[in-house]
């Protein structure tokens, strides 16, 4: 059960991220005209959003990436594992293998939607215009809002709870790192990969790049209030990962994944009269590669965190979300034989 909860939260928040990336990517490249040039501009701006989502391998090899097969790819694609229509599947599968669990509310919502999205799978017009699939897309964010506030009205704050919010504040970390690190490569070049980003975080001559990226994060009215200034690439970046108040910003996103996790393993057996989970906080890997990440994202000013590049900061902490998923799974979710005390307990 901890896990189908920790996987239902990482695959909503997966469709959702796709589905505001595709929106947005939409919109942006709507505007470049269709010169020679702009075609080509639109062809990276898709390709990047592959790269994004971890679609790029899946993707026909044969084909250019563009606005006519990118979103059907992305969208409805069963070659995809991470398509919109397989990771609601996926987690409606695991809702289903719990339903006695889980408020009535929050299964019909998962049911009925993954219904709906199947049902428009099999419609040829659906990513045929622009209109269209920003349509469906903002309909999937729709979804996932919704039941975000099912499960915060319906479900007890146990360790069920905390495996949820595990799975989407792990799965929101990585995906900003991922979309911030494609998106500043794509705009500042990849010659600033290893290091040398003085000219690139100047402020740009066009700054609508760098608002459709807000915008993919939500985070475009936030960041005028916040920073109460013009678009200013470093900035933007600071942000993104250092914002302790930003629901999508890294650092906001780790510091609820400790929380949950700290609930798991030392809190939750004292109120719900469960065994410990495996490992306390000092002996738990998973809490160790989150307690790290949480304290140099606490302490941690811009200049230091990319001191050795843009490029090379994000793709650190996107390994580092990598390995603390690997330690959730192995220490909670690993089939292992009881031992001889354990099992005549």
């Amino acid at each position: 059960m901890a896990s189908s909860l920790y996987w239902i939260g990482r695959y909503v928040e997966r469709a959702e991220q796709t589905a505001r990336l595709t929106e947005v990517t939409f919109s942006h490249t709507l505007a470049m005209g269709s010169t020679p040039d702009a075609e080509a501009r639109r062809g990276r701006h898709w390709a990047a959003l592959l790269e994004i989502v971890g679609a790029r391998s899946t993707f026909p090899p044969a084909e250019w990436p563009g606005e006519t097969n990118v979103p059907e790819h992305l969208i409805f694609s069963r070659a995809n594992p991470n398509s919109i229509v397989e990771c609601i599947a996926v987690a409606r599968d695991n809702a289903r293998t719990m339903r006695h669990q889980v408020a009535t509310e929050m299964w019909e919502a998962l049911n009925r939607f993954h219904l709906e999205v199947e049902h428009e799978s099999h419609l040829q017009h659906v990513t045929a215009d622009a209109e269209t699939a920003t349509r469906f897309c903002r309909s999937v964010i729709d979804f996932s809002q919704l039941l975000h506030g099912i499960t915060n009205s319906t479900m007890p704050r146990e360790e069920g709870w905390y495996f949820l919010q595990v799975g989407k504040f792990l799965e929101r970390a990585e995906s900003t790192a991922r979309t911030l690190d494609v998106n500043y490569r794509l705009l500042a070049g990849d010659d600033t990969a290893l290091g040398g980003d003085q000219a690139a975080l100047a402020t740009p001559d066009d700054v609508q790049p760098w608002a459709s990226l807000l915008h993919s994060l939500s985070a475009y009215e936030s960041y005028h209030r916040l920073q109460r200034r013009g678009i200013q690439p470093y900035a933007v970046i600071e942000m993104l990962t250092l914002s302790a108040v930003l629901p999508r910003s890294i650092r906001f996103s780790i510091a609820q994944l400790d929380a949950a996790l700290a609930h798991i393993t030392e809190q939750a057996p004292g109120y719900n009269g469960s065994e410990p989970m495996p490992g306390s906080s000092t002996e738990s890997e998973a809490r160790r590669e989150v307690g790290k990440l949480h304290a140099d994202f606490a302490y941690q000013r811009l200049d230091e965190l990319l001191e050795g590049g843009v490029h090379r900061a994000l793709v650190g902490i996107q390994r580092s979300c990598y390995r603390i998923g690997d330690c959730i799974e192995e220490e909670f979710f690993a089939h292992r034989p009881l031992t001889a005390w354990q099992a005549m307990a």
